[in-house]
């Protein structure tokens, strides 16, 4: 038979075929005169064998030791190593599912870890915020909560810091009036706003050891040129000063 029809018969592609032949798992038979591999039913047995250990989870590395080594003890060392690492799969499926039934239920954001979602929901709750200003705490959130580098339980301190300067309703009446800020506003009123979150702002990042990801400032600086108004963006910039 030839390689299409050894391909379909086995379960697999001719492209998986040509790598077993490459990595040495399926010899080659010889080419006939007109230039065809010709396989036999041994080429198809060893190839259904492969397949079928390779379904079971044992690795294309292993898989010679399974079929050429005659020791028990050998195939029992590596189903042994199969078995723990499916039980790991297990308990990783078990806790994905748990997640994505929290999620669910709770009416959750997906996308972001669970704690910072809630705390922010709080928050958000808390200060009545408008929409667009809990979008892109969220946004932020996603983005900090995904960053290679990034501290997850540390964003979630600063979040809980937040959440206690959410006590002072001078903080939270400058949040509105920054979330709510027109693009005219006079410089006046910027300064005002900024000269009143700084405190606040600087309490909450002294409350807190980590630093940013390194690409963070100009990703988070994204975003707020996407949701903010000129007026606003300037404000946030003299809050940093």
């Amino acid at each position: 038979m030839r390689s299409q029809e050894l391909a379909d018969l086995a379960g697999v592609t001719v492209r998986t075929l040509r790598h077993y032949h490459q990595i040495g798992l399926l010899p080659e038979p010889p080419r006939s005169s007109n230039g065809y591999r010709r396989y036999t039913a041994v080429h198809l047995v060893r190839l259904l064998r492969i397949r079928h250990l390779a379904e079971l989870g044992v690795s294309l590395v292993d898989v010679p030791a399974m079929l050429d080594d005659e020791s028990t003890d050998t195939s029992a060392t590596i189903l042994e190593r199969v078995e723990a690492g499916i039980d790991s799969q297990i308990e990783r499926l078990k806790a994905q599912r748990d997640l994505v039934r929290a999620l669910r239920v709770e009416g959750r954001s997906p996308d972001i870890p669970a704690d910072v979602h809630g705390d922010l929901t709080r928050l958000h709750d808390v200060a009545r915020l408008p929409p667009d200003a809990t979008r892109l705490d969220l946004d932020v959130a996603t983005l900090m909560g995904h960053l290679p580098g990034s501290d997850v339980r540390a964003r979630r301190e600063e979040l809980v810091a937040v959440g206690e300067h959410a006590q002072s309703t001078e903080f939270l009446d400058a949040l509105r009036c920054l979330a709510e800020m027109p693009p005219d506003a006079t410089d006046e009123r910027r300064q005002r706003v900024a000269d009143e979150l700084r405190t606040h702002v600087q309490a909450i990042r002294s409350g807190t050891s980590s630093s940013l990801p390194v690409r963070a400032a100009p990703l988070i600086g994204q975003l707020l040129e996407q949701y903010l108004n000129a007026a606003q963006l300037d404000t946030f910039v003299r809050i940093a000063q």
